[in-house]
């Protein structure tokens, strides 16, 4: 039982901090910083693909980590999204329009469950083990 908690606590937490270092990597690293005002438009577009793409990298790595109920722990990393969202967002920490900020973190919450639901599919029609 503590193992089970422990596992979870670490999938999402783990899969929370590489969704940020993925994210860092993309946006900050390889794009050279990406924001809606000073971003062009096709920098805008690839920045938003990988990073839902880390999104779905991070829920998938989540759910491997625990080893149960992906989509559960991906829900509980949405609601580090959302807590994330609003505290930069009534901080001033974020100089974009609010509906790019709500955009983004949607497109988070979508690639953390879709990376999670994947993980569960493949679980589901992985092949029994013969014996």
């Amino acid at each position: 039982m503590i193992t089970k908690i422990v596992r979870s606590i670490v999938a999402v937490l783990g899969g929370y901090a590489i969704m940020g270092l993925l994210i860092t990597l993309v946006q900050e690293t390889w794009l050279g910083g990406v924001s809606y005002r000073t971003s062009p438009t096709g920098v805008l577009l690839v920045g938003g693909l990988f990073t839902f793409l880390c999104a779905v990298v991070a829920g998938g790595i989540a759910g491997w980590v625990t080893g149960h109920h992906p989509v559960h722990h991906a829900a509980v990393m949405c609601l580090l999204v959302t807590a994330e969202t609003i505290w930069l967002v009534t901080s001033g920490r974020t100089k974009d329009p609010l509906w790019f900020d709500l955009i983004a973190s949607g497109s988070l919450i979508v690639g953390l469950l879709t990376g999670a639901s994947f993980l569960m599919r493949m679980h589901r029609t992985a092949p029994a083990p013969a014996g």
